[in-house]
């Protein structure tokens, strides 16, 4: 499979295993095509690359606002990153938690990416699923929203 992020549009599915995709990319091809985008990040561990990423895009207005939900042990292993983070999330939620999603809602659609990778680089194989299937959607939002949050 490529490692481009063919059009995405309504009904998009998208299952792969590849160690050529990296995470804050797939970010980036898919607000690029949707347009500005509200996203969220659930990981369980997060690099100062992956946020700098973060911080080009919002620079760039493609991002209107993200949110964090991190896990909080993974948390107080990259303390020092964690300022920077604070400065561009919108907002972070310290949680238990080992998941691995990506909510991107534009004006227009919504798309969900989901799978291995933490928002780290990934240099190894690392299962993706895109999906633009509002169902799928609606299920992680809703639990994303159930999650408890811990104060660190």
């Amino acid at each position: 499979m490529s490692s481009e992020i063919e059009q995405i549009g309504p009904g998009y599915l998208r299952a792969d295993l590849t160690n050529t995709l990296q995470l804050h990319s797939i970010i980036a091809s898919i607000v690029e095509q949707l347009g500005k985008s509200k996203v969220t990040v659930v990981t369980f561990s997060i690099s100062e690359e992956f946020i700098r990423k973060m911080w080009l895009l919002k620079s760039a207005g493609k991002i209107e606002s993200i949110n964090l939900y991190l896990d909080f042990k993974a948390a107080q292993k990259t303390r020092k990153i964690m300022q920077f983070a604070s400065n561009v999330f919108d907002s972070i939620h310290y949680c238990k938690i080992h998941a691995k999603i990506v909510i991107i809602d534009s004006a227009s659609i919504s798309a969900c990416i989901t799978g291995s990778q933490n928002a780290t680089r990934g240099n190894r194989m690392e299962s993706i699923l895109i999906t633009t299937q509002e169902d799928i959607i609606i299920t992680f939002r809703e639990r994303i929203s159930c999650l408890q949050t811990i104060n660190l």
